[in-house]
């Protein structure tokens, strides 16, 4: 199974409920298409292009670059029309709204997509679970996990653990798939020289290397201080994907203690699980997102949870507290099942780019938060 062979294959639409004006008002309103753009990047670019700040801009979802979207994005305290377009992206003013665009404002994403490489078998497979279109847990996919070091862990448990110099480490020398050689080598050589802060200095390209070495030339106890000065987007990711694991976590281990495994796929932060057929949930069933305030109406997700930290050496309490001077780790509600809707599966056709093989044409919606590469795994996962 291939997805995402060209951009033409990954198409989403994002739904909003802002309330878009015509009268001028606070906020101005653009809708960004986009393609070989991930949104930040995009944004970023956009910013510096108009020269305003990236934080006068406000969106909902961060989309792919390996797709083509439309989303919404809203700007705040200008009255320029910053309708612009490049290689790339286009920025259309659609009106004014009295509040910024953010994840809340968005209904659900619209998806039309083509699954290619497939087998007469694969294909016939995916037809026919699309077409029971059963409930589905609501994992997090792989690439909400794209800055986590499969080997070595994660920036933020080191942080909650009280290993700041290690947190740093890993902030710094963590290594892409996606990057490019040289910068590569580049971070191989900082993991060896760790700790020789002159020769790290030296090594040093970005602004947050240079001032995180010269904290540590200073002071060896300072890691937390300098990772403190990281761009705050960034630390926000790195937030959201641990949470994001803790989450699927609670919901795989709750899933198998139910005995509601069905077929499972691979996933770079562990297997994704699927319900077995004909099985019954109830979608309003809520696991919150880890942090501060956080309540399981579930009572066994809230244990599994605990079992959960003991394991990683962490207590509930450490989720409470600020993990940098000013940032936090905050729970918010999220549905462990969603459904498609508007679900129309094609039939197989021959694949033009794939001799011998099938491809398949899918369109769907889901909520937000919810990821359509999780529900394609579902229609295609072995079963147990």
């Amino acid at each position: 199974m291939r997805l995402k062979r060209d951009p033409q294959d990954f198409v989403v639409r994002e739904a909003t409920s802002l309330r878009i004006r015509r009268e001028p008002g606070p906020y101005q309103v653009y809708l960004l298409e986009k393609e070989g753009w991930n949104t930040v990047d995009a944004l970023m670019r956009i910013a510096k292009a108009v020269r305003l700040p990236y934080q006068a801009f406000g969106y909902g979802g961060k989309k792919d670059r390996h797709a083509i979207t439309a989303q919404y994005v809203t700007v705040q305290g200008e009255r320029r029309d910053l309708s612009r377009q490049e290689k790339g992206y286009k920025l259309t003013r659609m009106g004014y709204a009295t509040e910024p665009m953010a994840p809340s404002q968005i209904l659900h994403n619209s998806f039309q997509l083509t699954i290619r490489e497939l087998t007469e078998a694969e294909a016939q497979q995916i037809v026919t679970r699309a077409k029971r279109n059963q409930p589905i847990p609501n994992w997090f996919d792989d690439q909400r996990f794209g800055n986590m070091d499969r080997e070595r862990g994660f920036v933020i448990e080191k942080l909650l653990q009280g290993r700041a110099e290690e947190a740093l480490n890993l902030a710094l020398t963590t290594i892409w798939s996606e990057e490019a050689p040289h910068a590569k080598e580049r971070k191989r050589k900082m993991q060896e020289a760790w700790g020789d802060w002159p020769a790290l200095q030296d090594l040093a390209e970005t602004a947050f290397e240079r001032r995180c070495f010269d904290f540590m030339l200073e002071d060896p106890n300072s890691a937390k201080r300098a990772l403190a000065t990281s761009h705050p987007e960034q630390m926000g990711l790195r937030i959201s994907t641990y949470q994001s694991f803790l989450w699927n976590e609670v919901l795989r281990r709750w899933l198998i203690g139910q005995g509601l495994v069905g077929s499972m796929a691979p996933g770079v932060a562990g297997d994704l699980i699927y319900l077995p057929a004909g099985t019954e949930v109830d979608l309003r069933t809520i696991i919150p997102m880890p942090g501060r305030g956080m309540r399981f109406p579930v009572t066994e997700t809230g244990l599994i949870f605990e079992e959960i930290l003991r394991e990683r050496r962490l207590r509930p309490a450490a989720l409470e507290g600020e993990v940098l001077t000013g940032q936090t780790i905050k729970a918010f509600p999220r549905e462990a099942f969603i459904k498609a809707e508007g679900l129309h599966v094609g039939a197989p056709e021959p694949d033009e780019y794939y001799a011998g093989k099938f491809k398949l044409a899918l369109r769907f919606i889901l909520p937000r938060g919810a990821y359509a590469t999780n529900f394609i795994k579902s229609l295609a996962a072995a079963d147990v």
